[in-house]
């Protein structure tokens, strides 16, 4: 019997060390496919750094492109606001110098008391030149021309 458990045991311990053999190869392939994963996550990390690096210089452009559009903004809202001022300071004058002669308004068919402005319309209106139309209204040339092309607008 003696031999019988020997042998017994033989085989066992050679069972045994077959399985350990088989574990250690599973664990070595494991790991290789492992390090494969790893090769993978650490070319995906890579792609993600290299956007954000992209995204980072973008919002860079896109901030510098911010500030010159807030500096141009404050520049238009500064030369709207001399706009504003130019033209109240213009409205003013003329309310209180009509720059309007009976004698001109009723010989052309224009009311008296009207602005210098209103007189200009209707005489654009009735089809007169430039000159003639400056110099009945008491208004400038370049004015009369500029109410003439907004008219044709």
């Amino acid at each position: 019997m003696t031999g019988f458990s020997v042998e017994l045991c033989l085989v066992l311990q050679m069972v045994v060390e077959v399985l350990l053999c088989g574990i250690i190869i599973y664990y070595f392939y494991r790991d290789k496919s492992r390090q494969g994963d790893v090769k993978l996550e650490k070319e995906k990390i890579k792609v993600l750094v290299d956007s954000s690096h992209r995204l980072i210089k973008e919002s860079e452009e896109l901030d510098k492109k911010h500030q010159k559009v807030l500096k141009l903004w404050e520049k238009i809202e500064k030369k709207g606001a001399e706009i504003e001022a130019y033209i109240d300071h213009h409205e003013r004058k003329l309310r209180v110098s009509p720059n309007v002669s009976k004698d001109e308004g009723e010989s052309e068919g224009v009311k008296s008391g009207t602005t210098s402005y209103e007189k200009a319309t209707r005489l654009i209106e009735k089809g007169l030149s430039t000159i003639d139309i400056a110099r009945r209204s008491g208004l400038p040339r370049g004015e009369v021309e500029l109410m003439m092309n907004l008219k044709r607008q």
